[in-house]
């Protein structure tokens, strides 16, 4: 993306939870019911209005596979929120608006969010215009990571390195240079042990560069960085995470789609986590 603008891609993901919100089937894979009032109301009614455009398979493909990665990092949130995590980093959080609409498990937590200036800038200003306070357990970090490392971001900060933390990076890694995603999983095993890392990859294939792909490069955020399963388990391993695992298609169509016929289960792994 460009230094002084913000990402097209983090407001495009929004409206595509705002367009789960709205027209799929309940129960939702993710309720968020923030995401549509983020949205002008010509653009609410044109959704309404044509739902159809919005029901094509790779659109279908995509909101999936946003709404999913969420709901997954999320509920892994809360199984560790229970076990004595209290801060959450969300890296590259874009318009997510977890922050927003904390259930009651979550008002306990350090909640940070880290992303690139510009961006994060664009949604302070973006969620302020629509009447959304920050709660007071929630933190902005400013950084570009591809020119400063995670750690020293929140070196600066209130976040403690001695604290169960949980980390998400769910839609930036395929944005970053295969060596500042290496500085990324090293900074995060470096915190204090039981500390969660997921995160979410775009997959080395024949076909990676997908419709969704081509329509990031054509915003100026081309997709730079693919990883085959087998070199995520290098990253987890050489960073010193002390297991890791993935959400395989199976597991999530058996744990978020049970007989869904509106959104289709994943067909590729895209989920990994690590536990330092």
């Amino acid at each position: 993306m460009k230094e002084s603008r913000p990402s097209d891609t983090a407001l495009a993901a929004s409206v595509i939870r705002a367009v789960h919100q709205l027209i799929d089937r309940r129960p939702l894979i993710l309720e968020d019911p923030i995401s549509p009032r983020l949205l002008a109301t010509e653009t609410l009614d044109a959704i309404r209005k044509d739902p159809g455009r919005y029901q094509t398979p790779p659109a279908k493909g995509l909101r999936s596979h946003v709404v999913l990665r969420s709901r997954y990092a999320e509920d892994l949130l809360q199984k560790g929120a229970a076990a004595g995590v209290t801060q959450f980093v969300n890296i590259g959080a874009g318009f997510d608006t977890f922050a927003f609409r904390q259930p009651p498990w979550a008002n306990r937590l350090r909640v940070v969010e880290v992303d690139h200036p510009a961006s994060q800038k664009a949604k302070q200003e973006y969620f302020s215009n629509r009447g959304f306070v920050a709660p007071e357990n929630t933190r902005f970090v400013p950084v570009d990571l591809e020119k400063e490392r995670l750690s020293a971001a929140l070196s600066d900060t209130d976040v403690s390195r001695r604290s169960s933390t949980f980390f998400a990076c769910l839609g930036v890694l395929a944005y970053l240079r295969r060596t500042t995603v290496r500085s990324i999983f090293e900074d995060i095993a470096a915190w204090s042990r039981g500390t969660t890392f997921v995160a979410a990859f775009a997959p080395r294939r024949a076909n990676a560069e997908s419709a969704v792909a081509e329509r990031a490069a054509e915003r100026g955020e081309p997709w730079i960085s693919y990883f085959g399963q087998d070199e995520i388990e290098e990253l987890f391993t050489t960073s010193g995470f002390s297991t890791f695992g993935f959400l395989s298609p199976a597991a999530a169509a058996d744990s978020y789609y049970g007989d869904r016929t509106d959104l289709p289960a994943p067909n590729q792994t895209r989920l990994c986590w690590g536990v330092v």
